[in-house]
């Protein structure tokens, strides 16, 4: 997310973007999924609590964030509120052809509430039937990638990356292995220790990364599915990778990753419209001689500046707006 928006010259590259916002629909799928099949009472009970919980987690920074654009006059906020309000913006993103903003990431979570809309009915509804839900979700995940990869319904097709009909796809993929996680499906064969299962899923992984073929996403989503199962099964036979996900620093930076999702952008934007762009735009690189290229490196500053900034202002939003509204999860959806 911060590569693809802070460094496009290589995120672009490496489908940093698209990679980034997959892997965090199937962790999202993975976790609300099991969230809603460990739920105790009865249908209304559950879903009163899943939704006024995940309620307290999204609404107030963004719509304090959507509060304040409108305040400062910012244009694209203030003539597409409505979308922005209903977390419809991914589809008035294409439809009105709304160009690259501030707040164009927001597409994204547009989708996850969306998807929160219809998954806890299915999922509470058939809890007590757990092999139809299996076979429901399978059938969604491949009617969902099968529009991905081939564009056979020509009219989602101006919104296969950025609708709920094909993105979907990877949430309840997420989904399915909240399942058979929470049955204890999972093989210790092929998600135990086993190295040679890890090294081909990287491989696959850089090379998708890297190059375009028909089913590219198709393997990123599978890619992500075996690292999510594989981190709560059991640790990794490459023992840095173990050693990243038990760092603190990582783990803390996890802990306050929805607030960098909701100020990052912002911050590049004004910074770069308001005070870089002026000054950079201003130098006559042509006269640096061999040294022009700079012109294109602006991202080796930009990338670790704004991403300091992002953190350092989703660390002061977590101590003293989130964490203080989270407490009322337990009071009012326990």
């Amino acid at each position: 997310m911060l590569i693809e928006h802070f460094a496009d010259t290589i995120g672009h590259k490496i489908t940093a973007g698209y990679y980034g916002v997959d892997l965090f629909f199937i962790i999202s799928g993975f976790l609300i999924t099991n969230i809603l099949l460990k739920s105790k009472g009865t249908f209304l009970h559950c879903y009163k609590n899943f939704v006024g919980r995940r309620t307290l987690r999204i609404f107030p920074i963004y719509y304090l964030m959507l509060i304040f654009m409108v305040f400062i006059g910012y244009k694209p906020c203030c003539e597409y509120i409505l979308f922005f309000a209903t977390y419809t913006i991914n589809y008035a993103w294409v439809h009105y052809n709304i160009p690259m903003n501030a707040l164009s990431h927001y597409w994204s979570l547009a989708i996850e509430e969306q998807f929160y809309l219809f998954w806890p009915i299915f999922i509470l509804g058939f809890r007590g039937k757990p092999k139809l839900m299996l076979s429901v979700t399978a059938l969604i995940i491949g009617a969902c990638f099968f529009q991905l990869t081939t564009r056979f319904f020509t009219v989602a097709n101006p919104y296969n990356f950025v609708g709920l009909f094909t993105r979907a796809g990877s949430l309840c993929l997420g989904a399915l292995g909240g399942m058979l996680y929470h049955r204890n499906k999972l093989s210790d064969d092929f998600f135990g220790k086993n190295i040679l299962v890890e090294w081909l899923v990287f491989a696959a992984l850089g090379i998708s990364l890297l190059i375009t073929y028909d089913l590219k996403y198709v393997v990123l989503a599978l890619c992500s599915f075996y690292i999510v199962l594989k981190s709560v099964h059991s640790d990794f036979s490459i023992a840095w990778i173990n050693r990243f996900l038990t760092n603190r620093k990582v783990q803390y930076i996890g802990s306050i990753s929805y607030g960098i999702y909701i100020f990052h952008l912002p911050i590049g934007y004004f910074l770069t419209t308001e005070f870089i762009s002026p000054w950079w735009c201003a130098i006559n690189f042509d006269s640096l001689g061999y040294f022009q290229f700079i012109h294109s490196y602006l991202w080796v500053v930009l990338l670790p500046t704004y991403s300091l900034l992002s953190i350092g202002i989703a660390a002061l939003s977590s101590r003293y707006i989130e964490r203080p509204i989270l407490t009322l999860k337990d009071r009012f959806f326990k």
